[in-house]
């Protein structure tokens, strides 16, 4: 019996170690991680949106308070929060790329 047999009560055969040697070795053969699947276009996309989305929104700001259109002002209550969650996405892929919080933040 084993050390290992003996600390979680299962006896193995001599097979079923050995198939379990097999499959330990080849997982430690295996260092290269997965590769991650990357969007083509997302990265360059996301940036130049938001900054359209935002500067769309300030005209709809300032050219609704000016003129009191509700239409304008209307058009502007839907596009402020899409822009704000796409801020939020931005941020987010930023944060991601730069590394771990500091420990100030």
């Amino acid at each position: 019996m084993d050390e290992k047999d003996r600390a979680d009560g299962v006896r193995l055969t001599a097979r079923e170690r050995a198939a379990l040697a097999e499959i330990e070795e080849g997982l430690r053969q295996d260092q290269e991680p997965a590769p991650t699947p990357r969007r083509p276009s997302g990265g360059r996309l996301l940036p130049i949106t938001v900054a359209l989305m935002l500067v769309c929104s300030v005209v709809l700001a300032v050219v609704g308070a000016r003129t009191s259109d509700a239409i304008l002002l209307w058009c502007f209550a839907v596009l402020w929060p899409l822009t704000v969650l796409q801020i939020v996405r931005l941020l987010g892929r930023w944060i991601k790329t730069t590394g771990p919080f500091t420990p100030w933040f």
